[in-house]
This record gives C-alpha cells, structure tokens and sequence, in this order.
C-alpha cells in the first residue's frame, strides 16, 4: 500500500508541539545502559508461547500452527543477530530474513527441515541490511526463491560480499501494493512500506495473527535510524498497529504486543519532539543526542550503538530542513 507523501517543515512544527504537549517536558531518565531486559524479555515470550530451539544466539519460539519467530540475542554470539522466522503452508516453507551470517540461515534452514520435514521453498528480505541479509550465499545453495523488493535488491548488492548472483536471480516484488504468497491453506501478504529505510517489508498472517515488522519496530531497543525517513516511519508503525494484530515480531528485542507497539510508537514522539527542540534551541545534533534522555519508564531499553540518539536526531533535523 502507498502512504502520505513526508510532511512539510510547518507540518513538521506543527504536529512535533504537539507531541510535545502530549509527552510533557523531556524526561530526566537515566542513559541508555544494558541490563537484565534480554532475559526478562525471553520469560515474558516463554509465557505466551513455547520454545522450540535454543542457542545461544536466539531462541525460536512457536507462535501457532506453522508459525515460529526466532528472537536473536543482541549482545552476544551474532550468527543470526536479527529477528526473523518460519512459516509453513501445505505446499511451502517461508523463512523470514536471511540473518547476519552464512552460518545463520543455515541454522534456520535445519530449524525449518526438522519442524516441517522440508527445507524453505522462500526467503523474504525486509530490507537491506546486511544484519538481515548476511546469509544470501546461503540462501543462494539452498535453492529458495529469494523475495525482495527491487530497491532492497539493488542497495544489498552494496554490502561487504554481498553474492550478486544470488541478487540478480531475486525475485521483484512490487512496492506499491501488497503481494500475496499462496503457500496452500496459508497467505502471507507480503505489504511494501517505507521508514527505516527507502523500502521496507511487513509480513503479515492471519492466523495465527502475526506481523513480522522487520526494522521498522523494535522493542525494548532504540531503533537504528541510519537510514531511516522519521516522518515515514512513524506513520509506518501507525499503520502496523492499526492491523491489530495479536503477536508483533519486531527486527529486533522480544515479541510484542500492541501495548509494546503503543510504547514505542510513543518513544517515536518522544524522539521527534527532542529533536524538534533541539532545532528550536539551536543546537547541534551531536549536542542534543549527548543530552537525550529516554522517556520515564524505558530505562532499560538498550541499543547497538552509543551514537543512536545523535543519529535519531540528526534523522529529523536533515528532513526538516528539507526543502
């Protein structure tokens, strides 16, 4: 589906005091630091649903009939990294994400092998980001079909040993309207959105109801906006929570629900709003992400860089002054 074209700098200014009257002044929350939130975030997904592999870099959960998410470990062993998953019809096996290394999608490929007693028949790419898309030779000696939007196709063919061949035989899927994936008795439509980068991928199932997000949520982890569109994305997000699904698996931190959906679409605002400040004061991007503290309540959350709420900031601030 399309959305709204970026908002205008007045729109921009408009609706940001706006989120900054609904937010209220900027929290005193402490920084960003690691902590306990992986393995409070694993007991939480252990109560809704089973695990059926664990390794030390993620646990592949159940999620309902032919449907598995792995959740990846951030901090630790980085074979997989990203979230992804497993999805299986009567006559297909989908694996969601090539993950960050060879030895990744090898490992999901068996995952995929023993839970439905045949290896992927597909492979979709939510984007182009080599934690996502680490393990295409992989994929390539598999025999998959490899789906990608053709935007996603050409930037992976810029990351370090990226296997173009593999590339160049993906298979386009179109970026203004939804794709369907018939896998027999089980659809997955494959929805083309924009945020975190110029072309993102859901996945999203009807039952069990489930939307693998790719990059454009996280949860309990602030979001890496190197590449991200803010305007874009929090509309994206919107969009995603309004399929009230019952299970969210973001790109990266533990599953989630719409409440953690409402949460993070909340720390969007908050981010929009320190940046529009920030803009507001004069300040540089550098000054104002040094200065950045999270929102009352989210202390825990952690990230992949000390330099995530510059880069945050530094996102709204370049596309606001966008002529």
């Amino acid at each position: 589906m399309d959305e709204s074209q970026p908002c205008s700098r007045r729109t921009f200014l408009r609706r940001s005091a706006s989120g900054m009257a609904r937010l209220g002044a900027l929290s005193a929350a402490a920084p960003l630091g690691l902590s306990e939130w992986w393995a409070s975030g694993l007991r939480a997904a252990q109560e809704r649903f089973p695990v059926v592999a664990s390794e030390p870099w993620g646990r592949l959960f159940r999620l309902g009939d032919g449907v598995w998410s792995l959740v990846s470990n951030p901090h630790g062993d980085r074979t997989t990294l990203c979230n992804g998953g497993i999805v299986q019809g009567r006559s297909g096996v989908v694996i969601i994400e090539s993950f960050a290394s060879d030895a990744g999608f090898e490992w999901m490929a068996e995952q995929a092998r023993l839970l439905t007693g045949q290896g992927p028949t597909h492979v979709v790419l939510t984007h182009y980001h080599g934690d996502h898309t680490g393990g295409l030779a992989a994929v390539g000696r598999s025999g998959a079909e490899l789906l990608a939007t053709p935007v996603t196709r050409d930037y992976a063919r810029s990351n370090r040993g990226a296997p173009n061949p593999v590339l160049n035989r993906a298979t386009p899927l179109d970026t203004i309207r939804p794709t369907e994936i018939d896998l027999g008795g089980r659809s997955l439509i494959l929805v083309p959105r924009r945020g975190h980068t110029d072309s993102d991928l859901t996945v999203e199932i009807a039952e069990p109801s489930v939307v693998f997000c790719g990059d454009l949520v996280w949860n309990e982890m602030f979001p890496n906006y190197m590449d991200a569109t803010p305007s874009r994305l929090g509309q994206a997000v919107t969009l995603i929570r309004a399929s009230q699904a019952g299970t969210y698996v973001p790109g990266h931190g533990p599953l989630a629900d719409g409440q953690a959906l409402e949460v993070y679409l909340q720390l969007l605002l908050h981010v929009e709003a320190a940046a529009m400040e920030a803009l507001q004061a004069g300040i540089t991007a550098e000054e104002a992400g040094a200065a950045y503290r999270l929102p009352e309540g989210l202390e825990a959350w952690t990230s992949f860089g000390d330099d995530y709420f510059t880069r945050a900031i530094r996102a709204w601030m370049e596309e606001t002054v966008r002529p």
